[in-house]
């Protein structure tokens, strides 16, 4: 009977978490690479956007073997002008990120959040992690770690879901 007690609890609490999503505030930083090096980018500038944030760190090993999944996702949503597909990185040495670019070729922005606020928003612990926030800021999916097909399927379908009902053409 205790067993069953507690087990009802960590799922009530575990609900819990759930039911309120976290809500990240709009965010402005420095683009890395493509011709808009150099420039902000401003999420208000996508109002009724999807954005996937994967949060990662240039010498992590997890991240880089990542890295061509985020692409074979932006590449799946790049008809698609409401998902924006975006790396997260915290360092905070320009030339390091150059490298990272030239070796990966990301087709999509790389962003440098090396003082972390938005990290800090989205309450990373472990990299890589990867985000789904809708058009409102709220966060609709978590995950950590290199995603294996099935997890790139549930990240892909979460934000064609998250489009359809929480930024529909209502929004």
């Amino acid at each position: 009977m205790k067993r069953f007690i507690l087990v009802a609890l960590l799922s009530l609490s575990s609900f819990a978490v759930n039911a309120a999503p976290k809500k990240v505030s709009p965010f402005s930083l420095p683009q890395m690479n493509h011709a808009t090096a150099g420039t902000l980018y401003n999420s208000a500038d996508h109002k009724d956007a999807v954005f996937l944030v994967e949060a990662y760190f240039l010498g992590c090993p997890y991240c880089n073997d990542n890295a061509p999944n985020v692409d074979d996702l932006a590449d799946q949503f790049s008809k698609e002008p409401r998902v924006q597909v975006l790396d997260v990185g915290i360092d905070q040495d320009e030339e390091d990120y150059a490298t990272w670019i030239e070796r990966h070729h990301p087709n999509h922005p790389v962003l440098n959040d090396g003082n972390r606020a938005l990290i800090r928003q989205l309450g990373t612990t472990g990299y890589p992690s990867s985000y789904v926030l809708d058009c409102h800021g709220n966060v609709i999916y978590k995950t950590s770690g290199v995603w294996n097909s099935s997890k790139m399927q549930k990240i892909a379908d979460t934000i064609t879901k998250t489009l359809d009902i929480h930024c529909g053409a209502a929004n």
